[in-house]
């Protein structure tokens, strides 16, 4: 069986305050990006045991840390079932990225898990606190469509965009660590974040320059400030036309808001500046009504 595992970026992330249990309060809007995905397969196997090949652009280990592996352990142990699958990930999200590519993957093989072994639809609803135990982010990935997250991040509260989006992913070709930017984020005296209450008004009815306005990233300054090349990649996505650009999640990748009709253009003068291990992408969030998915 197989399955995409979508990428995502956060719109706007507010980071609220540090938990006892070492998370932060946020507010965030996640978008899905179906365009950019990794894929999944999983096998009933002979022999006992969870084996894990990885394959693709995006070099992972394949062994016990791999949050695939993770996931099916949680998933077997929780519902009784022998260790016995054989899984496959063809890895093309940027990883440690801030593209939730590592949470995408973990609620997809949950997900493949509960189709292969048939999982009465009563008993589904069990698969979001195995999510929620892997990673702030996993319960979105069970049913990627644009959403609210409040608490770690796995609040979710599903909200409409009004009209397609079109963006451009510009990835640095290093890894920021999620730890990292949580030790380090800060924000700067005077900047304040847009009003979280008018997201989903906005995402509705906003024209893409209005969203864009809407952008923010608690998480981004550090990152900017570490690293002079995102400054520099920022700049340069700006001077091409963009309405807005971010750091997306824990970084480094950059996002983009773009003007309609013109994400293709701007990657093309980005990759006439940037090469390998620059990473570019193009994708676009549908509009429209988005179906839920069967968890």
């Amino acid at each position: 069986m197989k399955i995409h595992a979508p990428a995502k970026i956060n719109l706007f992330l507010e980071v609220l305050g540090r938990r006892p249990d070492g998370y932060h309060n946020i507010r965030t809007l996640f978008l899905p990006l179906a365009e950019l995905a990794d894929e999944l397969e999983i096998f009933l196997a002979a022999e006992p045991g969870l084996q894990l090949t990885c394959t693709g652009p995006v070099a992972v280990p394949a062994g016990e840390d791999n949050i695939c592996i993770r996931a099916a352990r949680a998933f077997c142990r929780h519902f009784g079932l022998p260790e016995s699958h054989s899984l496959h990930l063809q890895k093309n999200i940027p990883a440690v990225a801030g593209l939730g590519g590592g949470s995408s993957d973990a609620a997809a093989v949950l997900l493949l898990l509960a189709d292969l072994h048939e999982l009465p639809g009563e008993r589904r609803q069990e698969l979001l606190p195995l999510a929620t135990a892997l990673g702030a982010d996993v319960p979105f990935f069970l049913d990627p469509r644009p959403a609210l997250g409040e608490g770690i991040g796995e609040r979710l509260t599903r909200i409409t965009l009004g009209q397609p989006l079109e963006l451009l992913l510009l990835n640095p070709g290093f890894p920021l660590p999620v730890a990292w930017s949580y030790q380090h984020w800060r924000r700067p005296a005077g900047a304040t974040p847009p009003d979280f209450q008018k997201l989903a008004a906005v995402l509705a009815q906003g024209s893409p320059q209005e969203i864009a306005a809407m952008a923010w990233n608690d998480l981004g300054f550090a990152a900017l400030e570490k690293f002079p090349l995102l400054q520099i990649l920022r700049r340069h996505l700006l001077q091409a036309g963009a309405y807005a650009v971010h750091v997306s999640g824990s970084g480094p990748t950059l996002f983009a808001v773009c003007p309609a009709g013109r994400s293709q253009e701007m990657r093309q003068a980005m990759q006439k500046e940037f090469v390998p291990p620059c990473r570019i992408f193009t994708v676009q969030v549908p509009g429209g009504h988005w179906a839920a998915a069967q968890v």
